[in-house]
């Protein structure tokens, strides 16, 4: 069963993945944009199963990838820029 994190590689998000990682859990799906790939360096350290931009992740619920696959969905994504449209 996966656990689910979205907006992962914020600084949120990122300290959630190593606190879940700390407590044995790995079966983790990091979303996030992709669009400012340096935010990726945020969970270098972290053990995660996959790292899935917002769209490719949406896109995969909406074809059924996870269903019955996810326990937990911890949702940390939001748009924290307020210039950006």
């Amino acid at each position: 069963m996966y656990t689910i994190v979205t907006g992962a590689a914020g600084f949120i998000g990122s300290n959630l993945v190593k606190a879940l990682n700390e407590r044995g859990v790995s079966d983790i799906i990091a979303v996030d944009n992709l669009t400012k790939a340096d935010k990726y360096r945020n969970l270098a350290d972290c053990e995660i199963a996959d790292y899935l931009d917002k769209n490719e992740f949406i896109d995969a619920v909406a074809a059924g990838e996870f269903d019955g696959a996810v326990d937990t969905v911890l949702h940390q994504g939001a748009c924290s820029d307020t210039m950006e449209h």
